[in-house]
């Protein structure tokens, strides 16, 4: 496994200036060049546990992406196949509005453990001032509660299509908002949700019951409220 340097060794200007990949994202075709470039980006920022937060705007800057929303749907994609996790504030007894802008994990093998809060901190030697402060990650011009309500929709439509296509019966995307938001909160993927909604279809067609919502999805991913 690859590691970075020493804390010691960290550079002034805020970032490494060389990026260390996870070796295996290389040949997975379920990843995009785009993604590639997204992933080598965060991995400029790095600590030895993979900690990081640079913003939006500072790995569309370096990966060369021409919107910020497409660096969102990058990182989506390479959280769905296991290179990065999203650290939650609550795992490390932080409000969500603690963290001004988005924490991440780097996976190299794909399997490790969350990093400690220790590690999260020897990090910050390694971001950009401008993504350190009370910042608002962008996503098209608009900030964080815009990025969470585009995921919230994604993944209710994805509900919305998996349980149409399982029993033809067409659910209003508007009733399940507030669940799909808990799920984005949550750091539910788009896969998953549609997998568990093809599951308990499934298994309420097996029972003859009615169509299962979001919130029936939710409980059969498991640890959602």
């Amino acid at each position: 496994m690859m590691k970075s340097l020493s804390n010691e060794d960290l550079s002034d200007i805020g970032k490494w200036p060389w990026s260390i990949v996870p070796s295996r994202a290389f040949g997975d075709k379920r990843l995009k060049d785009a993604d590639r470039r997204v992933l080598g980006a965060l991995c400029a920022f790095v600590n030895r546990a993979g900690g990081c937060w640079p913003a939006l705007a500072t790995i569309k800057d370096i990966s060369g992406h021409a919107t910020n929303k497409s660096v969102f749907d990058a990182i989506q994609r390479l959280k769905e196949a296991k290179y990065v996790r999203q650290l939650r504030p609550k795992d490390y007894q932080e409000t969500r509005s603690g963290w001004k802008s988005n924490r991440y994990q780097v996976l190299w093998l794909g399997d490790e453990p969350k990093p400690t809060m220790e590690d999260i901190n020897t990090a910050r030697k390694l971001q950009l001032a401008s993504d350190d402060g009370p910042i608002k990650e962008e996503i098209g011009g608009a900030g964080v509660e815009t990025a969470l309500n585009t995921l919230s929709h994604t993944l209710a439509h994805a509900y919305a299509r998996a349980v149409q296509s399982r029993t033809g019966q067409v659910r209003n995307v508007a009733s399940e908002i507030n669940h799909a938001r808990r799920l984005a909160l949550s750091n539910i993927s788009i896969e998953q949700v549609r997998a568990a909604t093809v599951q308990a279809c499934d298994q309420a067609l097996a029972r003859r019951a009615g169509v299962p919502s979001l919130a029936d999805v939710a409980r059969l991913i498991g640890g959602v409220q």
